[in-house]
């Protein structure tokens, strides 16, 4: 009799047993998700970081974004690389390098009256010249965007596309950008202005040469690039239908 109770018993335990290493199971999970940063798995749950929206593809969504980051590289070159595109705008504007950096409003009123060399207004023009130049550079970057990575993007913050741009081609824009800059800075006589000046104001102007100038407007430069292309990113994800496509405005979730 004890060895036909023992079997319902052992029944019991092996239902017990199977229940508790279910929850084990679960737990384990639990808490390796909690290490992971993500959730748990559940016959419910699946991964939404990197999923793009309902009824868009993988490949609509990596599209539509190198397309929206197209149009707003083309919108920064044409508003920095014109005619007073850095002169002309506060935000961006560059003022002088270095220690002459405290005499940028004496510098401006005298270059307003004709006899200040025009320092300023170089460095400012030197820039405009060479962002004007970098719309081929940006749009490689783009085009070399794998899918895994623009899926991500097109999930993430409201500037994550540019933060993701200035962290992974900031230091090669740069460098590709730098001897444009010196060409640009030499085709408006900068380094001569910054010369004269400095050989009459050693005391104020201290030792900033040739190759100081060239790195202190290439990061100008760069930095105004993805200043604005961060406000253009910003301005696609709100009014993605603004830009005439309806591909962008399913992606990032306006009708359309």
């Amino acid at each position: 009799m004890r060895a036909r109770m023992l079997i319902p018993g052992a029944g019991i335990a092996l239902a017990v047993a199977g229940s508790a290493a279910a929850q084990s199971a679960q737990d384990a999970g639990s808490i390796l998700g909690a290490i992971l940063g993500r959730p748990a798995p559940s016959a419910s749950s699946a991964p939404t970081s990197t999923a793009p929206p309902p009824g868009v593809t993988d490949s609509e969504a990596s599209s539509g974004l190198k397309l929206a980051l197209g149009k707003a590289a083309e919108k920064v070159v044409a508003q920095l690389g014109r005619p007073g595109g850095f002169a002309d705008d506060p935000r961006v504007r560059i003022g002088l390098p270095g220690p002459l950096g405290k005499l940028n409003g004496l510098f401006q009123t005298l270059d307003r009256a004709g006899v200040g060399g025009g320092l300023s207004a170089k460095l400012n023009a030197a820039a405009e010249g060479a962002v004007g130049k970098t719309l081929p550079l940006l749009k490689t970057a783009i085009t070399r965007m794998t899918v895994t990575d623009a899926l991500g993007l097109v999930t993430g913050g409201e500037t994550s596309a540019t933060d993701y741009f200035r962290r992974t081609m900031g230091p090669d824009l740069q460098t590709a950008m730098t001897p444009v800059v010196a060409k640009s800075l030499s085709g408006v006589k900068a380094f001569q202005a910054l010369d004269n000046f400095t050989a009459k104001n050693s005391l104020i102007a201290g030792q900033f040469g040739a190759k100081d100038l060239t790195g202190y407007v290439t990061q100008k430069a760069s930095d105004g690039v993805f200043l604005y292309l961060g406000e253009q990113e910003r301005e696609i994800r709100r009014n993605p239908l603004g830009t005439g496509s309806k591909l962008l405005g399913r992606i990032f979730g306006k009708a359309g």
